[in-house]
């Protein structure tokens, strides 16, 4: 039997969600027991790869419609191809997903979270905080499934929904990881040691961190390095001008968004991830799965990829001198990062291979449509 499952998503960024949306939507496109279909809110990259690899994909999109007429769509998508199963990712694609999936008739729902909330909402914001119990409730009462993506997130979500809640990595293709770098492999400069951040740049990714630490290689330990920040948000012009005012402007550049951003992360000789937590991120898996040594905050989901830094650097003091200090060991001992990333390829496709987690999915699809 072949279940058709519909995932809702925002589809408004190309960032680390959208990118395993894409990677599990194409990947049960690809299965035999699996129809997959998507309802996104917005245009943009996700829905032109998903209509490249002809997933079924329906646009409602949240600039041109309320939230009622968003709902209808989704209701009429469902009923259009039959849905089995609805997943959902993200808080408003939650609410909105699991009303249009009542209004269908179909029972089953699942969601996947992943990553921790960035704020903890109050009730000075009434309107944020009741969206948050919105939501919690809907996982609690109307959904029966809740994916984390990494077991520090299982552990925070399993009281809130308990009996429900199943760790499934995010997961990656090694062999289209590397086709796709073939595709366009970037040179490095052979004088410099170059390190790079993936990220948005938001207030979560400290951007700050990673220009000071940059700075302290340079002037502390003289090491001839070079900073790459890949990817754009809110906070580059700031970023550009603290760069700027600490004299950095020789040795940081900023590349903006990339599509796609994997050649140039196989270019790096390092990537540091200094953020203030994260869920467990796509950018760390690839880097792994592409020998990139890896130097990160031991935060969130990141220790359960790094192990107890067997496959790359976990970095306990979150300052720019502990940064620093971590990369500076990692580029005096070049031997002993290329062992830790050897060992990470092998890690990832142990733990973070496409076919065991696809198939954890299915298996999870299957039980909600024929429990036990």
């Amino acid at each position: 039997m072949t279940l058709t499952v519909t995932h809702i998503a925002s589809g408004d960024l190309w960032a680390g969600a959208e990118v395993q949306v894409f990677q599990l939507i194409n990947a049960l496109h690809e299965s035999e027991n699996i129809r997959a279909t998507a309802i996104l809110f917005n245009p943009g990259i996700l829905a032109d790869k998903l209509e490249n690899v002809c997933v079924p994909v329906t646009v409602a999109n949240e600039s041109e419609r309320s939230a009622l007429q968003i709902i209808r769509s989704i209701r009429d998508h469902i009923r259009t191809n039959e849905s089995d199963i609805i997943h959902t990712h993200g808080f408003k694609e939650n609410i909105l997903g699991v009303a249009g999936q009542r209004l269908a008739g179909v029972a089953p729902s699942v969601r996947t979270a992943h990553g921790n909330p960035e704020h903890t909402r109050s009730w000075r914001n009434p309107v944020k905080k009741l969206l948050d119990l919105s939501d919690t409730l809907t996982g609690q009462w109307l959904q029966q499934g809740v994916v984390a993506v990494s077991g520090q997130l299982k552990d925070v979500l399993e009281p809130c929904f308990p009996g429900k809640t199943h760790l499934i990595h995010n997961f990656v293709d090694i062999q289209a990881l590397h086709r796709e770098v073939q595709a366009g492999v970037l040179k490095k400069e052979s004088n410099s040691f170059t390190i790079g951040l993936v990220g948005r740049m938001v207030p979560v990714k400290r951007v700050d961190l990673f220009l000071e630490a940059i700075g302290i290689l340079s002037s502390d330990y003289g090491h001839p390095v070079r900073g790459v920040v890949i990817g754009d948000g809110p906070l580059r012009s700031q970023m550009e001008e603290k760069t700027r005012d600490l004299g950095l402007r020789n040795k940081i550049s900023f590349a903006g968004f990339l599509n796609p951003a994997l050649p140039a992360i196989s270019g790096l000789d390092a990537l540091l991830m200094p953020s203030d937590h994260e869920g467990l991120p796509m950018t760390l898996i690839e880097a792994l799965g592409l020998e990139v040594p890896v130097v990160a905050h031991a935060i969130g989901g990141i220790p359960e990829v790094l192990g107890d830094s067997e496959y790359g650097t976990l970095v306990y003091d979150h300052s720019s001198r502990g940064y620093a200090e971590a990369l500076h060991h990692l580029i005096t001992h070049p031997e002993k990062a290329r062992a830790k990333a050897v060992a990470g390829v092998r890690h990832i496709q142990a733990e973070f291979d496409k076919v065991k987690n696809v198939e954890a999915y299915i298996s999870l699809y299957q039980s909600l449509v024929r429990p036990d």
